[in-house]
């Protein structure tokens, strides 16, 4: 089998190099003893990602999407999910450092899509969160 994403990543990491990621998976969820409220569980996996902006056919798949924010696109070996309804599963949430003004920042990305997803690499889309909306 060709590795199709090794060679086109091998090309760009001069332009844009891969960075780290953690990589936050549901994980099922615990329940707070005294609201009862349902608290996402997450496992962590680091890993690296190649960070872009969204294409034109990108934005064209999440025109009706109602999605606001700062986006991104980012591709990623392995394979993860945005939320699973039928799943009662959360959001998959990525985090990486972006440089704001000279400075460096880790920041959490929700998983809202998923664009393109093959037996070892997937094309996420992520929409930053702000500090309340970040994992607990």
């Amino acid at each position: 089998m060709i590795n199709l994403r090794g060679i086109a990543n091998a090309a760009i990491q001069s332009i844009n190099p891969n960075i780290p990621v953690s990589i936050s998976v549901p994980n099922g969820y615990t329940i707070d003893p005294d609201t009862l409220i349902q608290i996402p569980a997450y496992t962590t996996l680091a890993a690296f990602g190649n960070v872009q902006a969204l294409s034109s056919d990108d934005l064209k798949q999440i025109d009706g999407l109602n999605q606001e924010g700062i986006l991104r696109a980012v591709y990623l070996y392995g394979n993860f999910n945005g939320v699973l309804r039928p799943d009662n599963q959360p959001t998959t949430v990525l985090t990486f450092s972006t440089n704001e003004s000279g400075v460096t920042k880790d920041r959490s990305w929700n998983v809202f899509r998923v664009f393109e997803a093959w037996q070892t690499w997937c094309k996420v889309g992520v929409v930053l969160q702000t500090a309340d909306e970040a994992l607990p």
